[in-house]
This record gives structure tokens, sequence and C-alpha cells, in this order.
């Protein structure tokens, strides 16, 4: 599969995924954003897609989870660090893993992911940095520790940028 048809097959993947959430829980879910690497275009490496669903509150984010248990989704509950006070919840569709994140709309981190998203969208350099980074973790030249923490470091540098830019 080459890259175009790898990110066209994502977006794919992305759109059908986010309007069958939307369809189970259109009124509880408030946003939906397509975050992460899979975002890039040209990303070489194959990587999972990530959804962040902004819900209306966090009780309905516990709510949704024996919903999309009793589907076939499963929790994840060591997902990352960052979003160990969210709920993500994993499906596996044509081989693409798909986390979907579920965060309140109160949560003060939508805007940190978002924004990191753009970043890594509109700046060659962070993009290029993240591919250099998965590259030396997929080689097993870094360790999934490693990788975790470079990844927070860059994602980090991404905020810091932002706030001082005031975009």
């Amino acid at each position: 599969m080459n890259i175009k048809n790898l990110n066209s097959s994502v977006k794919d993947i992305y759109i059908n995924q986010a309007f069958e959430i939307l369809n189970f829980f259109k009124s509880m879910i408030i946003e939906v954003h397509h975050i992460g690497s899979s975002k890039l275009r040209k990303f070489p490496y194959d990587c999972d897609l990530d959804i962040l669903f902004i819900v209306k509150s966090y009780d309905d984010v516990k709510n949704l989870a024996d919903i999309l248990i009793a589907e076939g989704y499963v929790q994840i509950d060591d997902f990352s660090d960052f979003f160990r006070d969210d709920m993500v919840i994993r499906r596996t569709v044509d081989g693409t893993n798909i986390n979907m994140i579920f965060m309140s709309s109160g949560s003060r981190k939508k805007e940190t992911v978002i924004n990191c998203t753009e970043f890594l969208v509109f700046d060659k350099n962070y993009s290029d940095n993240l591919k250099i980074l998965k590259k030396a973790f997929l080689k097993s030249e870094i360790t999934e520790d490693e990788y975790g923490e470079r990844k927070y470091r860059l994602f980090s540098m991404m905020n810091r940028n932002e706030s001082s830019e005031g975009v």
C-alpha cells in the first residue's frame, strides 16, 4: 500500500468511525477531532488513528464505556499518562487500531491536544522530529518508555511555543 492510499484509507476510516460513534451518542458529543500522527500527510509509518471526542460532561464519558464495551470495543487503561484521566476505547478496523479518546468539554487539556496536532500539520520541523522519533522506535533504537518520554517532551515544546506565540 502506498502512502497516498494509506492516507485516504485512514481518512475514510476516521470518517466512518466518527460517524458511527456520533450516531450512538449524538446528544452527548459536542466536538470531534482527528488528532495525532495519522493526520499528517505523507507520514511514512503505520500508526494508530486517534480520534478525540469532546463530550458534555465526564458523567457522559463514564456512561459511554459500558455501551461501547457491550458493542465489542475495548477500554484501554494504559494508553498514555497524558490521557490517564480520560476514557480511551479501541477498535481495530482493516488492520488499523482506532483509539477513541473521550474527554469532557471542561477539560483543560482539550486545547493542548488540538494545538499539538495543528503544530504537527503546519510546522515541518515538528512533524520531521516526530518522524525521526517514530523511526527510531520502530527500528528498536529506543525503548517504548524512551519513545513516550521524548514524544512528551516534543509535545511540551509545542505547547510552550503555542503559549508564547499566542496562537
